[in-house]
């Protein structure tokens, strides 16, 4: 019998940065905690983080481990999501993980900015330029790399996860000045996502959590 480390993951009552981590620990089977943390709990809690932000992992009550990347990592190679021992593989998988990413990144950006118009103006370069261009450059890789429903050869892994989570994300409608259709017309990237959804252990998930 399999013996996991026991895993507390702490992050808002959000998606964003921490899902393709809890959703690859639910893929694998592996238990773990997911910790919503309060706004008014999150100054003192700061204060304990690696780098002050979240998502953190901690492990067996005493390690913790922060950035989302390096956790989705972690958590794919304990759920057999992540191909730690090929190193091409693994790589390919890295390269869709991090232009994901990116692409969250250039929408989180946006947060910054206090002005709402120019907030505005800037979503419209992002829905009209940045995102259609990285989503056909997103599908032409997968495209490449798939033997299949999946990014990268013929089985899951953390690449189509997080694929799954932007692309969920960018339907829910919580994006302003983001068409939700965006990623409609890009047929290897919608493959993954209607792959990832379809998942038992994901449609469960979905139902406890997306209101």
């Amino acid at each position: 019998m399999t013996v996991h480390p026991s895993l507390k993951l702490s992050y808002w009552n959000a998606t964003a940065r921490a899902e393709p981590t809890r959703l690859a620990l639910t893929i694998g089977g592996i238990p773990f905690e997911d910790h919503r943390v309060a706004r008014s709990d999150w100054p003192e809690l700061k204060k304990k983080t690696p780098f002050g932000q979240m998502p953190v992992l901690t492990v067996n009550g005493t390690t913790q481990v922060a950035q989302s990347i390096g956790l989705l990592r972690y958590a794919g190679t304990l759920a057999g999501l992540y191909p730690a021992a090929d190193a091409l593989k693994a790589a390919l998988v890295d390269q869709i993980v991090l232009h994901v990413e990116d692409m969250y990144n250039t929408f989180y950006a946006t947060f910054r900015e206090q002005d709402e118009e120019r907030k505005k103006a800037a979503r419209k370069v992002i829905a009209e330029e940045r995102f259609p261009a990285m989503l056909a450059s997103l599908d032409a890789v997968i495209a490449k790399h798939s033997a299949g429903t999946w990014s990268v050869g013929d089985s899951m892994t953390v690449a189509d996860i997080i694929v799954y989570t932007f692309v969920n994300d960018l339907k829910s409608d919580n994006w302003d000045h983001i068409p939700t259709t965006l990623a409609d017309s890009h047929h290897n990237v919608l493959r993954v996502f209607n792959g990832v959804a379809s998942h038992p252990k994901v449609v469960e998930w979905e139902a406890a959590h997306r209101k």
